[in-house]
């Protein structure tokens, strides 16, 4: 029987997992969407580049969503088992839950090797692009949107007007075209135009209008009495509109979130460096200060007024190296909190196994309401404990260590207790439904 359960166990943890993953990247998806999605549209971000930009984020929601997945399909798988009497049926056979639970947390411990590698190989890539392609579509500013019968002004310098437009292909037919050219801050310039035509060319970052059987008048401020007219059949107007095209930047700088644990603590060493130099100049101000006090008190040139003097800047540049000296160990503990987040997140994956088998065990019958629950509830504690002890670590309250791991240890000490409930026949079932009278 002990060959045959852990595959079977596996089998039954396979499909809740990849539902939960689903369901749970989805709700990431649809919340970035309802975010972003009026800024994408707003600014004519082509679909391609909205798919992009959600493939790059798929990266964090990965990260954070198989741990909780694993945490559904252990509560479901078990409980199922447990409501169709089959954790009965195992027991009645000599197995007992600590006989069949080594094989799920192998399982789950390949799957937090596996996460550890992806948060350290891929999700800094993934994170360092997202962050590029949001900055990007951020500075691009709107589309080119012509309506009929309203003055367009969103292209710098000039204001365009038509009365009538049909857009075929990549050409767009203008009809009664006025353009407002302001190229020339002491010199009015209409354009008007019966019909026209309008290319756009986003390699060149050119806006071509050619405009047919119209007329062009200019007035120069500086000299009011000259006016020009000219009447053309045919006239090209080409304006850059750079500014309304997504150009792609490139950056060599990486956040904290877009570096993997190896070049973290590289960033790391840098900074317990500098905080070692920065100490070093701190006592070598401080025993030339001294001297100097000493040196001066020999010769008699010690007064009141240089003592003053001296000990104003003394506390300026004491201040300024002490200041630094924060900056960089607040910037380190930021960067140990992202290195050991790496880890803690996976090894989630382990904790919940814990916690989820002996749950099942005991809620039975609960169906995807119950799981979806108690799963939530779990990782929102988790989460919170997370989050609250970065915001202590980055403090100095707590270590970085323990900001990441401690969430870790309460709920892995919670699933032992659990565990240990469910093993010795004392479930917890009225804390999770009535028995019937």
């Amino acid at each position: 029987m002990l060959k045959v359960l852990p595959k079977y166990l596996l089998r039954e943890h396979i499909g809740p997992f990849i539902l939960a993953l689903s369901i749970i990247n989805s709700l990431f998806v649809l919340n970035l969407l309802v975010r972003d999605l009026g800024k994408f549209l707003s600014k004519g971000i082509a679909f391609p580049i909205i798919l992009e930009f959600l493939f790059l984020n798929l990266a964090w929601m990965i990260a954070l969503s198989v741990p909780m997945a694993v945490l559904c399909a252990t509560i479901m798988a078990f409980g199922r088992l447990s409501a169709e009497n089959e954790m009965t049926a195992v027991k009645a056979g000599g197995v007992s839950l600590l006989q069949i639970l080594p094989s799920i947390l192998a399982v789950s411990a390949c799957i937090t090797a596996g996460l550890i590698w992806f948060n350290n190989q891929v999700l800094p890539d993934f994170n360092h692009k997202a962050r590029l392609l949001a900055t990007d579509i951020a500075r691009k500013k709107p589309t080119l949107n012509l309506d009929s019968g309203v003055l367009y002004t969103e292209i710098p310098n000039y204001g365009i007007m038509v009365q009538n437009i049909e857009d075929k292909d990549s050409v767009s037919y203008l009809q009664d075209v006025i353009i407002d050219d302001q190229t020339e801050s002491m010199v009015i310039k209409t354009i008007s135009a019966n019909r026209g035509e309008l290319r756009m060319n986003e390699q060149s970052g050119l806006l071509q209008i050619t405009l047919y059987d119209g007329e062009l008048h200019e007035i120069d401020l500086n000299k009011p009495e000259s006016f020009k007219k000219l009447v053309f059949p045919k006239h090209v107007l080409r304006i850059s509109i750079n500014e309304t095209l997504l150009n792609r930047s490139q950056s060599g700088y990486r956040g904290d979130r877009e570096k993997s644990a190896e070049q973290l603590m590289e960033t790391v060493k840098v900074n317990r460096k500098r905080i070692a130099e920065r100490q070093r100049n701190l006592a070598k101000l401080m025993r030339t200060q001294f001297s100097k006090y000493k040196d001066s008190a020999k010769s008699g040139e010690w007064t009141l007024k240089a003592l003053i003097q001296d000990n104003k800047q003394l506390k300026r540049r004491l201040q300024s190296e002490i200041n630094m000296i924060d900056s960089y160990k607040k910037s380190g503990s930021k960067y140990l909190v992202e290195v050991h987040k790496k880890y803690s997140i996976p090894a989630a994956c382990i904790v919940f196994i814990l916690v989820g088998a002996p749950l099942g065990i005991f809620i039975q019958r609960g169906g995807w309401a119950v799981t979806a629950a108690l799963s939530f509830a779990f990782f929102i504690i988790y989460w919170a404990c997370l989050i609250d002890g970065e915001i202590l670590a980055d403090r100095g309250i707590v270590s970085p260590f323990m900001a990441m791991w401690l969430p870790n240890f309460v709920l892995g000490a919670a699933g032992l207790v659990l565990l240990w409930r469910a093993t010795s026949e004392t479930p917890f079932r009225l804390l999770f439904h009535l028995k019937k009278k």
